[in-house]
């Protein structure tokens, strides 16, 4: 075997066959198997593989750099050893296959995508937009202001489009649930709401996806990132869910209004529950179940949901602030506000765009500190986004129906008592679903995000088993979970419709 070392190794077997490998760093020896020929290269943002068993594992430096994130932030610290390898090797994978794998990939200019034709062939008849540009390839004085077009076509439709949908899918919900007979339930001229909404959503649903093909992100195609979704997060798939999910939203908030309306027959059971315990029975009880449904409605979507909205709003208005003082060969920098982007997009309830807009934040290089944060932050938003959706949409409700379900359970039969359950696991899985995410990503913000949400779902949990255990069907309210109010303490609701809402 002979070496030459010019950042080339050539090594020859005596059996006369060649390999070559190039390496970014150092050079070694190794035997060739005989009848092969093998060719490898090693670069900066690439996997070292291991060409025998006697050569170990390398790390390239985007994942050295990766590693650092835990160290930059306290929050990011990993909490079960048992997940911190799973959750360093998804996380470079997700890098590696949205971020530094997915630049420069010409094919998808020529391309657009709607919800109706899929892919389909423009060539050059549009313009592919690029929103940011790159260190390598930053933006000239015309490609800054095409690039600010472009940010706010996304931006600036989402505000109004989600105010319409909340007023359909929430306002509409209410007022069909209230203005009805509690015997009968709600009439069907309600369910006129999620018809409207849903048409409205697929319309801008599927501009804002043509508009996304035709743009990119630090020469990252979004087209290219869209593909890329398979399974549950197929484009098309996630499309079909957000318009069950709009149905779904119409339908509590239906049942919200229906409590407003026919919570006569239950009020009593629930004062009752909360006689003897002080301050907080005090309350209950001038609440309400009425009060109760009422306060999940308006601290829900109203307070939760719209503060993050108004917060993001503040956010994106400095950002553009910002954008308009850029100079030719300056990139526009709005990197780290691409998955605020994508929470405004899932606020307005077009969760497929948000979900490309979150892919496309991840960076395209790990070479500094900078980019990690910007990793952190993507993080942090995932976060805010499972609490700002899942504490009103999942956890309030499930509180709310778990209630109604013990205070009605011996007087309902065992069709209604199954609709009820459905409508609680509805509400429930979103909240598991988004815990189990944030658990397996193993940083402590999200563990700690994770676990608040499932402690706060127990109690529906608990109260909904306890239904079906319990003489009473009623738990006992406060922290003691699992323990059953005593039989007979309570008179239960005189409810006999065969109609829920929902």
């Amino acid at each position: 075997v002979w070496t030459v070392r010019v950042g080339i190794e050539i090594m020859e077997t005596s059996a006369g066959n060649t390999r070559w490998s190039m390496f970014s760093r150092s050079s070694h020896t190794e035997d060739a198997s005989p009848g092969n020929a093998r060719w490898s290269m090693f670069s900066r943002g690439s996997h070292a593989e291991a060409d025998s068993k006697r050569t170990p594992l390398r790390r390239s430096k985007s994942e050295m750099v990766l590693a650092s994130l835990k160290n930059r932030h306290w929050g990011a610290r990993h909490c079960f050893p048992c997940l911190e390898n799973h959750a360093e090797s998804t996380l470079y994978k997700l890098y590696k296959e949205v971020g530094e794998e997915a630049v420069d990939d010409a094919r998808y200019d020529l391309y657009d995508f709607s919800l109706f034709k899929g892919t389909y062939f423009v060539g050059d008849s549009t313009e592919t937009v690029e929103m940011n540009g790159t260190d390598a390839d930053p933006l000239d004085e015309d490609g800054i202001k095409m690039a600010i077009v472009r940010f706010k076509a996304f931006y600036h439709p989402l505000i109004p489009l989600g105010c319409i949908l909340y007023a359909l899918t929430l306002g509409g919900g209410f007022l069909s649930g209230y203005f009805c007979e509690c015997s009968d339930g709600p009439g069907l001229w309600g369910f006129a709401f999620p018809v409207v909404a849903i048409a409205i959503l697929v319309y801008w649903l599927n501009k804002l996806t043509v508009l996304m093909s035709q743009t990119e992100i630090e020469g990252r195609p979004l087209l290219l990132l869209l593909k890329s979704m398979e399974g549950i997060d197929n484009y098309h798939v996630m499309s079909v869910l957000t318009c069950l999910d709009v149905f779904s939203r119409f339908t509590r908030a239906q049942f919200v209004g229906y409590m407003q309306h026919c919570h006569g027959p239950v009020d009593e059971g629930f004062d009752k529950a909360y006689e003897h315990h002080g301050m907080l029975g005090r309350f209950m009880g001038d609440l309400g179940i009425a009060g109760l449904s009422a306060m999940s409605f308006i601290l829900g979507p109203l307070v939760i949901q719209f503060g993050y909205m108004f917060w993001l709003l503040r956010k994106f208005q400095v950002e553009l602030d910002e954008a308009k003082t850029k100079q030719a060969g300056e990139t526009l920098d709005i990197t780290d506000s691409v998955d605020d982007l994508g929470a405004l997009a899932e606020w307005a309830m077009l969760k497929p765009i948000g979900k490309v807009m979150e892919l496309a934040s991840v960076p395209i290089e790990l070479r500094s500190g900078k980019d990690v944060d910007r990793l952190w932050d993507r993080t942090l938003t995932q976060c805010l986004v499972a609490a700002a959706r899942n504490i009103p949409d999942g956890i309030l409700q499930m509180e709310l129906q778990s209630w109604f379900l013990c205070l009605v359970f011996p007087g309902i039969d065992w069709t209604v008592k199954a609709q009820l359950v459905f409508n609680i696991v509805l509400a429930g899985v979103g909240v598991l679903a988004d815990s189990v995410d944030l658990l397996l990503a193993n940083r402590r913000v999200t563990v700690g995000t994770a676990l608040t949400l499932l402690g706060m779902m127990l109690f529906g949990v608990s109260r909904t088993i306890m239904a079906f255990y319990c003489p009473s069907t009623v738990e006992s309210v406060g922290w003691k979970l699992f323990h059953c109010v005593p039989n007979g303490m309570l008179s239960h609701g005189n409810w006999t419709s065969g109609t829920l809402p929902g």
